[in-house]
């Protein structure tokens, strides 16, 4: 099989995974009802595996420190959202200052 083909089946694959647990999610929440507690515990969990995600790869990039760029970045995008910026304007003026910042040779 060709490099590009195996791309595409993995693509595929992919997609059909996120179909099928977002189905399964849908159709199995219906059908359980869980009580107000855990309701709270499964939506805080989520919560708390989004934050701990966002932490990781504000500042490490495979196994090695992203950089203080990408930190001025992410707490400028952050400041930002606290002011009540629209997001498009958080992410340009976030994106143009981490490039600006490495621009001047600040990793």
């Amino acid at each position: 099989m060709s490099q590009q083909l195996l791309i595409i089946l993995g693509i595929g694959l992919l997609a059909l995974g996120t179909y099928g647990i977002r189905f399964a999610g849908f159709h199995l929440g219906a059908k359980f009802n869980f009580s107000e507690k855990y309701q709270v515990l499964l939506s805080n969990g989520a919560t708390v595996l989004l934050c701990a995600i966002a932490v990781t790869t504000t500042f490490f990039e495979g196994q090695n420190f992203a950089g203080f760029a990408r930190i001025f970045g992410v707490a400028l995008a952050l400041f930002l959202v606290w002011k009540k910026v629209p997001l498009l304007l958080v992410i340009c003026l976030a994106a143009a200052s981490t490039a600006i910042i490495r621009l001047l040779g600040i990793e």
